[in-house]
């Protein structure tokens, strides 16, 4: 249909007005009111169009809502700065030391010290230490997520209280540190947010601290589940030169103006260099300056910037798809604008015009991508590991609104333009001799829409072939021994207060008098406790001597993780004992220290790289070169400590009680079934105690993987979404080319084609498109998967089984959407075609 207008046709076309006289010629000026009459006039015609609208509509939604909401996390975590002051000129200190296996740790109290001097290139220094503490006095008592933070922390990240005030230096001095800063979250929670909360004292494993202020929400932000401060107060025991090398720390810097992190660098390195390591270190010791940013972000860069990828080319299928109806669109219009060429209309303006509509389709689209892009922001947050930095701070801001309406905008003119270009190029002399049924389109439109179906099918293969790797990779993992048996095993963390357990003693008290109560109970088999369970990020780990072994200058010193655990531990957990025997409750160490008499247990991965096929029971582990030795009495089977991707270098086991322990409990069933009898237990042992962070052994498991996991699943629904749409894409070709083939086809079978041979023909027209598609994104995908190499285990990134796969799931999908074309096809009647022709 053509645009109405008060006034005459040629008028309202942009044709001349030769037919009236008295009017000089003039061309109009399609300048005036332009934009308010292209879109009055697209929405009329997207109006009579409701089917195609309607999917063009869907299909942009999907392609933009995605986008937008990857964006929305990305954005959040990757380009957001961080809530402070100047976060670009914060900076974190970490001690490399990669001859014990110490690529990046924290610093000692006296490190921080030293280091806090450097004030030629440091405006301002302070430091941090993780901290747990029992809040009790409540009908049940609690575990809160705390920091010990020096007076320093809060000024140089530029964050004030919301209430109250923030530590002082009196507050940071050994003896005075009993004040205590709320987070919002745990001011609401106990106080519903009243300022009277202010002055209020509190029980912090047993000690009277008092509320002092209150930190703001965004803080959360940056250290997420943090619930309480207190003063650092370093001791003079910490500031010791014995402790110089008890790293603990987390050291922040705020360069001085001017000073950059490159200057930053080197003058830690020429510190670093002055430093006497012992001989341990040999000369790789360093110390690290590092932006806070970069800190944060961790190693979730790549695995954002893959996902934005993702979404990237999902939306790019969704324009080559609308950019195919267009053209189908614009073949069955021509005639239309061969008229409005006729009487007038320049190139410019068709283009114009139809650019018009396309943007208004991608408007919609967006409109709609945007309630979607909120939904999928809320699901993400709920599916995201708890380990993704900031996920709290994704929501729809304005930068998102900003990115959603470029994205649609882009959209618009990506998929519409070269329809447009197209459709202004139409002969006016064929299109004005057409019966008004449809456009032939010529040998070029026709191979435009193959080469974008081509194109459709090789992004699909991309994304299918990178979410299979991902998926194959998530499988391997399932498939590793970790090393213990998880089924029936429930853990749960206890911290025991040293204000109250100041001695070994008690701490040996507490433990055994829990497991006798806990190996009591009926369905319980075993139980035994331990420093922490496997797969805890950050595992205990320690440097240690062997008798009669002296690393070459050049060779790491041994330094593996430490497991500090009681007799029933390799039992409970399901940890076989492969040599020796187990060490027994008579060779509990009494204060953590190895003396005469000491024995350990070591897994094989340390017995293999120290002793070969030796037998290394009998043999002699220590802390110091010169002794005293703890007798290796046991070698049991490697347990996957942090990762189920990476094999362990080795385990020491001590038989010794810690003030933090995981309560581990096998049981004849399922074991959550146990948690409320096991907390009453603890509780039973002492009222005060809370116990936390209660999960399976599946579910720690399970844990481990959530990363990949989530990145996995993310990008085998964003490859499905590419899949579905490039077989519709696919779908809508081949139907368009049956129906511009009638007259040919109905001649053939007039001839005496077999509808067998009609349906080969038809179907090999969609097998040519699609082998080229699944060609071409081979090619693509074996540039595309080596940036997944990071992201895998156990499957190469030209993993050809998963090629293969794919390739041949694309090629029989496309046979599959071919086939109802192809026998619509074989039902046509020669008689019917001729005639209509």
């Amino acid at each position: 249909m053509l645009p109405t207008a008060t006034g005459s046709s040629s008028s309202r076309m942009g044709g001349s007005s030769e037919s009236n006289p008295r009017r000089p010629c003039k061309r109009a000026n399609w300048s005036e009111n332009v934009s308010l009459q292209d879109l009055r006039y697209a929405l009329r015609m997207l109006a009579r169009s409701p089917g195609f609208t309607a999917i063009a509509v869907l299909t942009l939604a999907l392609g933009i809502g995605a986008n937008s909401a990857i964006f929305s996390v990305v954005e959040a975590v990757l380009v957001r700065p961080l809530p402070i002051r100047d976060p670009d000129r914060v900076v974190v200190l970490h001690l490399q030391m990669p001859k014990i296996n110490l690529p990046r740790t924290e610093i000692s109290p006296l490190q921080y010290r030293d280091y806090g001097r450097h004030t030629d290139v440091f405006e301002s220094t302070a430091a941090w230490t993780g901290r747990n503490y029992n809040l009790t006095g409540s009908d049940r008592p609690m575990r809160l997520l705390a920091r010990r933070a020096t007076a320093s922390l809060f000024p140089l990240l530029g964050v004030s209280p919301v209430l109250g005030r923030a530590f002082t230096a009196a507050d940071d001095a050994y003896g005075n540190q009993h004040v205590v800063l709320l987070s919002q979250g745990l001011w609401q929670r106990m106080f519903g947010g009243e300022r009277g909360a202010l002055g209020k004292r509190i029980q912090l494993d047993g000690e009277s601290y008092e509320i002092v202020g209150v930190l703001p929400a965004k803080l959360e932000a940056l250290y997420p589940h943090v619930e309480l401060w207190v003063p650092a107060a370093f001791s003079p025991r910490e500031l010791s030169e014995e402790r110089r090398w008890s790293l603990y720390c987390t050291m922040l810097a705020r360069l001085r103006p001017g000073i950059s992190l490159a200057q930053a660098r080197a003058a830690m390195a020429a510190d670093a260099a002055r430093v006497d390591t012992g001989g341990n270190l040999g000369d790789s010791f360093g110390i690290e300056v590092r932006p806070l940013t970069e800190e944060q972000v961790g190693d979730v860069r790549q695995p954002l910037y893959i996902l934005l990828g993702a979404v990237g080319l999902v939306l790019l299928i969704a324009c080559v798809n609308i950019a195919n109806l267009l053209l189908a669109r614009s073949g069955a219009r021509s005639r239309e604008m061969a008229i409005r060429a006729a009487i007038g209309a320049g190139r410019r303006r068709i283009v114009i015009q139809l650019l018009t509509e396309s943007l208004l389709l991608a408007v919609c689209g967006g409109a709609i991508g945007l309630v979607l892009a909120e939904w999928g922001m809320s699901a993400l947050v709920q599916m995201a590991p708890a380990s993704l930095p900031q996920a709290s701070a994704i929501r729809l801001d304005p930068v998102v609104l900003g990115f959603t309406l470029g994205v649609s905008l882009v959209t618009g003119v990506l998929f519409g333009l070269v329809p447009a270009l197209h459709a202004a190029r139409t002969d006016l002399t064929e299109a004005l001799k057409e019966s008004g049924r449809s456009d032939t389109g010529g040998v070029g439109r026709q191979g435009l829409r193959r080469g974008l179906v081509i194109s459709e099918v090789a992004l699909a293969m991309v994304l299918l072939v990178c979410s299979g790797l991902l998926l194959r990779s998530l499988a391997k993992l399932l498939e590793v021994n970790p090393g213990f048996d998880p089924a029936d095993v429930l853990s749960m963390q206890i911290s025991l207060p040293g204000t109250k357990y100041d001695n070994a003693a008690k701490v040996a008290a507490f433990s055994d008098a829990l497991l006798n109560r806990v190996t009591s109970l009926p369905g319980v088999l075993h139980a035994a406790l331990a420093n922490q369970p496997p797969l805890t990020p950050g595992m205990d780990n320690s440097v240690f001597f062997i008798r009669d072994y002296h690393p070459g200058p050049n060779d790491p010193q041994p330094h593996d993780d430490t497991v500090y655990a009681t007799p029933d531990y390799f039992a409970t957990m399901g940890i076989p004992l492969l040599r020796g025997r187990e060490y027994t409750q008579a060779e509990m160490l009494t204060r953590g220290e190895i003396g005469e008499g000491s024995v350990v247990a070591i897994d094989e991965a340390l017995a293999k790289r120290f002793w070969g096929n030796q037998d290394p029971i009998g043999k002699g582990l220590g802390w110091s070169d010169q002794g005293p030795w703890a007798t290796i009495v046991g070698v049991v089977g490697t347990v996957r400590s942090d990762d189920l991707a990476e094999e362990s270098k080795g385990t020491i086991y001590f038989p010794y009680r810690t003030g933090g322990m995981t309560l581990v409990v096998r049981t004849v069933s399922d074991p959550r079934l146990f948690a409320e009898t096991l907390r009453e237990q603890v509780q039973a042992t002492d009222p005060d105690q809370p116990v936390y962070d209660i999960k399976t052994m599946t579910e720690r498991v399970q844990a481990s993987l959530e990363r990949r996991r989530f990145a996995a699943m993310l990008l085998a629904m964003f490859a499905a979404l590419a899949f579905v749409l490039a077989l519709i894409g696919l779908n809508a070709v081949v139907a368009y080319l049956v129906t511009q083939r009638t007259h040919e086809i109905g001649i053939r079978m007039a001839l005496g084609a077999r509808r067998g041979d009609v349906l080969r023909l038809v179907v090999s027209q969609a097998l040519v498109m699609a082998v080229s598609g699944v060609a071409a994104g081979t090619v693509v995908a074996a540039l595309a998967t080596r940036l997944l190499a990071s992201q895998l285990f156990g499957v190469h990134p030209l993993d050809a089984e998963t090629f293969l796969i794919v390739s041949g799931l694309l090629i029989a999908a496309a046979l599959a959407a071919s086939y109802l074309p192809a026998r619509r096809a074989t039902r046509v009647d020669p008689m019917v075609a001729l005639r209509y022709e």
